[in-house]
């Protein structure tokens, strides 16, 4: 850890997330530095170029993606930062590695989010301003597969990009820069590393990252120490769907994640450090409540399928306005109704199946407050369908429409931001715990 000390105190205190058009600025600045290569490697969904800068010449390749969802702006600041210091300390030899750097994947939806890079104390204005493409229209989840009788061949654009660059370069590393809104920090990983575990867990530390102690993605998720769990993919949820829950089959729709295909095709390293914008202590409560888990997943099914009844509602009365509406807003809206209502359908077949058993308090909150940050980051999106159609002109009724959705906005996130007990986490700490996260994994590959 004390080799990167140099490295960790020359990040910036940033005070927020930077524009797409700032961050485009610092790449040409980057790209024109001595040592430095930048080229177009593909086209974005709004057949925008997408580039990539490369830097260094070890012997090892290492491909950092930053983006990789539209709603996750922070490895933007990551590559950046890491980018520019890379090719202005020559002496450090690029840490033994040649680096090929990706910014901003998914720029469209970025540029959709940019209205809380300022990080809002409220979780409504935040809402109002959140965007991110369904699992089928998602970078990460449009890779192809052929698998059990399950086909996908309908790529995103910026994954046949990535998917040319990993088949040209074979890196031997690749991390995608994900990170979280509300839970706590985590990693998923393509293999068990448990030597790089206790560097991690003191880089956690020194961030203020509080590690958790259960995968907060997804029911079969694989741990192989707390915080630390393998990588899944498209063929982990037909196996667990198949056995579980099989009419899940004939809804899904996705392709195989990126790091699946990867450590298919080129069999490298893959990891994510999953960091979170927001923390709440109530997450580090692990005393067992007194709660009843059946009758809680009762109560959150219920709400859900109220929220999503609203939900339609509204979404069924813009349509009526379609013309009007901004079109990727709106195919947005009406592909979250669908995917919420085959989840709804889901929960409740697994209800009948549930045994009640005895779960902590951070369970019981994960369950009763973060399960309506969805409900509320789903009625931003409808509020912004709403006010695209304002902009153009729109009835009364629509301008109407739009009072009543603030309204709900503001009174679902006054009750999440109060219940959560939620804090910001300065971002330099995240970017210091993605960017030491990387250099610790990467020189734990070197070493092989």
């Amino acid at each position: 850890m004390k080799e990167y000390n140099e490295i960790f105190k020359d990040i910036p205190s940033y005070s927020r997330f930077l524009k797409v058009n700032e961050i485009d600025d610092l790449v040409k600045h980057i790209s024109e530095l001595p040592g430095v290569g930048y080229k177009i490697i593909g086209k974005t969904i709004d057949n925008q170029p997408l580039g990539m800068l490369e830097i260094g010449k070890g012997d090892k390749t290492a491909l950092i993606i930053g983006v990789p969802h539209s709603d996750e702006p922070m490895g933007s600041l990551v590559i950046t930062f890491l980018a520019r210091w890379l090719a202005t300390h020559p002496e450090k030899e690029f840490f033994g590695w040649r680096w090929l750097f990706v910014p901003i994947l998914e720029r469209r939806g970025m540029q959709f989010n940019e209205g809380w890079f300022r990080m809002p104390e409220s979780l409504a204005v935040m809402a109002k301003s959140n965007f991110r493409e369904p699992t089928e229209d998602q970078y990460e989840w449009t890779f192809p597969i052929d698998y059990d009788h399950y086909h996908w061949t309908r790529s995103r654009p910026e994954t046949i990009a990535v998917k040319k660059v990993l088949e040209d370069e074979k890196p031997n590393l690749l991390c995608n820069l994900h990170h979280s809104g509300f839970h706590n920090a985590y990693y998923y990983l393509s293999e068990n590393l448990p030597e790089v575990y206790s560097d991690l867990r003191k880089l956690a530390s020194n961030c203020r990252m509080p590690l958790s102690y259960n995968t907060p993605d997804v029911p079969f998720g694989k741990m192989f120490e707390p915080g630390f769990y393998e990588m899944y993919g498209l063929k982990n949820y037909l196996k667990y769907y198949k056995e579980k829950d099989p009419t899940v089959l004939t809804t899904i729709k996705r392709g195989a994640c990126s790091d699946e295909w990867y450590r298919e095709k080129i069999g490298g390293f893959s990891f994510n450090c999953e960091v979170p914008l927001y923390l709440s202590a109530k997450l580090r409560d692990k005393k067992i409540s007194d709660k009843n888990y059946k009758k809680i997943l009762e109560e959150k099914h219920k709400r859900e399928k109220n929220q999503l009844k609203y939900s339609i509602k509204f979404v069924n009365m813009l349509k009526d306005y379609s013309a009007l509406a901004d079109p990727v807003l709106l195919d947005v809206a009406e592909k979250h109704i669908i995917n919420a209502q085959n989840s709804l359908d889901h929960e409740k077949r697994i209800l009948e199946k549930t045994e009640d058993k005895k779960i902590t308090n951070a369970e019981v909150f994960e369950h009763e407050v973060l399960a309506d940050i969805f409900g509320l980051f789903f009625l931003g999106q409808i509020w912004r369908v709403a006010e695209s159609i304002c902009i153009k002109g729109g009835t009364q009724k629509v301008c109407q429409l739009m009072e009543s959705l603030d309204i709900e906005i503001k009174s679902l996130g006054k009750s999440v931001q109060e219940r959560g007990g939620f804090y910001q986490l300065p971002i330099r700490n995240s970017v210091k715990m993605q960017l030491g996260s990387i250099l610790i994994f990467a020189d734990a590959i070197k070493k092989r």
